[in-house]
């Protein structure tokens, strides 16, 4: 014998059953109240007035949902929702009790809107529908905020899940390998040659991983501090490079305790080596420049080699422009050009500093 395949129904289809369900309980709730409490006998006539009630208390929910209850007011804090909430309750009561009575009236007996009796049978009317519309009102507020906890939730979830993914990504971009092993071959060679090079070139190299591993730790550090781990590393390349690099650090003196983020300069310093001097046969100049001018900072890498219109930058570049947008937005500016001198640049200006 087969088995039907279960029906599951979509947010809208059992928001109606929902919705047909929960109203439905005034004409069950009201019959039973008026056949055994009120009257002691079951009458057509009231139970046709609760089936008016229910479909009024269907459709003026609704409308009013849709029209005047915003999904935003969900994202407020929980005193002003339920302050609305609470706002929902009156108004939706008053408007089904007004649909209940003032057109029946205006029709049947216009000259009661005089009495005070029809007043006072208005407004409890309004109180003992308030009961049923709490009840909406509770339950459709509560989904909304359980479904918002939810979501806020997910996203919690989904930012911590992309920082321990960009924490590793930051930690796997800290230590280039290549440069690494680089260096230490290079201090190994020296260790026979210059043991005094060697030494100075195992001081630097700790002194480098060490920056290396801890500056994520902070968001700014002082351009003076970044400059002497950008010196410590070009200085650690040229013992690779030898003549085939020149080195040349320009800092302005007003420019020094300025602070950028950490390892910036470093990165635009590994990618000159990288894509410049180890890709140039004759190899050339690494000139590092920072400078203020009109309350912006400047600061400038330039390397020798080619840029086509087709580069697209690597992981390192694309770290530099999305911290530069993290922290200061897009007044920030990152480019690599090619400069006056054929030699190509990579240009970092913060507005402001």
């Amino acid at each position: 014998m087969l088995r039907g395949t279960p029906v599951k129904l979509n947010h809208t289809q059992l928001y109606w059953v929902f919705q047909v369900l929960g109203w439905s309980s005034i004409v069950f709730v009201e019959t039973v109240n008026y056949t055994f409490f009120i009257f002691g006998q079951f009458q057509w006539e009231y139970f046709f007035q609760f089936l008016v009630m229910a479909s009024l208390g269907v459709l003026v929910s609704h409308f009013y949902k849709k029209w005047f209850i915003p999904k935003s007011i969900f994202e407020k804090d929980l005193s002003r929702i339920w302050i609305k909430g609470v706002f929902d309750v009156l108004v939706i009561s008053f408007l089904m009790t007004f649909f209940l009575y003032v057109p029946m009236t205006v029709f049947t007996n216009p000259d009661d809107f005089s009495k005070r009796e029809f007043w006072i049978s208005f407004f409890g009317q309004v109180m003992n529908l308030g009961r049923y519309v709490m009840g909406w009102v509770v339950i459709y507020y509560l989904y909304h905020i359980m479904k918002q906890n939810q979501h806020v939730k997910e996203q919690k979830l989904i930012l911590e899940n992309a920082a321990k993914s960009a924490e590793l990504e930051l930690l796997k971009n800290q230590l280039n390998p290549h440069f690494l092993f680089n260096s230490l071959n290079s201090i190994k060679a020296l260790v026979l040659i210059d043991q005094e090079k060697a030494r100075d070139g195992i001081i630097k190299l700790s002194e480098l991983l060490r920056f290396s591993l801890n500056y994520e730790r902070v968001t700014l550090i002082a351009i003076q501090d970044e400059m002497n781990e950008v010196q410590k590393y070009l200085e650690l390349e040229k013992i690779r490079f030898g003549d085939r690099l020149e080195l040349e650090i320009q800092l302005e003196e007003d420019t020094m305790e300025l602070k950028i983020p950490p390892a910036m300069v470093l990165t635009l310093a590994e990618n000159a080596i990288k894509h410049g001097i180890s890709q140039v046969p004759d190899g050339g100049m690494v000139r590092v420049v920072c400078q203020k001018r009109k309350g912006n900072l400047r600061i400038m890498v330039t390397n020798p080699g080619s840029l086509d219109g087709k580069q697209t930058f690597g992981i390192g570049l694309k770290n530099v422009t999305k911290r530069l947008q993290a922290l200061y937005g897009n007044d920030a500016s990152f480019e690599l050009v090619r400069n006056a001198k054929e030699e190509i640049e990579a240009r970092i200006l913060i507005p402001n500093i």
